[in-house]
């Protein structure tokens, strides 16, 4: 187990180099002077030369490249050309924003999604298929073609977002669950809880929810970093989060309109 997980970790590293590069590539492509994106109206000749000498960009593309990866290791994320404040900073205090607003949201696809996934997988028959239709449904929608959706129904703000993403991860969970209670449902202990005259939601309490519900808290981790890109998304698109409010999604709009204007 040690060594599959070093080699696992071995691997990321090639991985995490082609993810620098790549990002240090667009920003050598993207149209546009940096110098002047940055200094604006006091973007001199003169001032453009000390710029250009003070961040290495008149250094060969690999030496470059090299000084972009020592920054990045050591946590120097560079200055936002907007602000000019460090970006690291900036991730510091727009992150806990999209990530309670996504915890809000797995919180509350777990607990509507997990029970909904517990009484369609014991119950079976009719109630299984008038709970799981509407999911199926739902699944079979791209996820932010339906945030965006709901979003055009119920309107913007960080609230109507949070219901969006909430509603896109339920029916995940709600299946894995099912699935799960499916198979605890057949169990002896199970078996023998109905045969001593226990009720069937003493039954899913007692006996099926605590083996089916482990598979779904699993899977709601792995949700989470799909629902901060999906949280950035809306924000993004002016969807989500409005400002002031300091929203990482609205953090790369800002991004976004300096590029246009560089």
């Amino acid at each position: 187990m040690t060594r599959f997980i070093l080699r696992r970790l071995a691997l990321t590293i090639p991985v995490l180099i082609g993810i620098m590069f790549l990002v240090f590539a667009l920003a050598r492509v993207v149209p546009g002077d940096p110098c002047r994106a940055v200094l604006g109206e006091r973007a001199t000749d003169q001032a453009c030369n000390a710029f250009i000498q003070r961040n290495g960009l008149d250094q060969p593309i690999h030496v470059q490249f090299g000084i972009y990866i020592g920054q990045v290791v050591t946590g120097d994320l560079g200055r936002s050309l907007k602000i000019s404040r460090p970006v690291g900073q900036l991730l510091i205090d727009r992150l806990p924003t999209t990530i309670e607003l996504t915890l809000l949201a797995m919180t509350f696809a777990i607990v509507i999604g997990i029970p909904l996934g517990l009484l369609a997988g014991y119950r079976g028959g009719w109630v299984d298929s008038l709970i799981m239709r509407p999911i199926d449904l739902l699944l079979a929608l791209p996820a932010l073609l339906l945030a965006v959706s709901l979003i055009a129904i119920l309107g913007e703000g960080s609230l109507v977002a949070l219901v969006a993403i909430a509603i896109i991860y339920l029916p995940i969970l709600a299946r894995v669950v099912r699935s799960s209670a499916i198979v605890v449902r057949e169990r002896p202990y199970v078996t023998a809880a109905r045969a001593r005259g226990a009720t069937p939601l003493a039954v899913m309490r007692r006996h099926v929810l605590p083996n089916a519900i482990g598979p779904a808290l699993v899977q709601a981790t792995v949700l989470m970093g799909f629902a901060i890109q999906i949280e950035a998304a809306l924000a993004f698109l002016g969807l989500g989060a409005q400002p002031p409010t300091p929203s990482l999604g609205l953090m790369l709009l800002d991004g976004y309109q300096v590029l246009q204007q560089a």
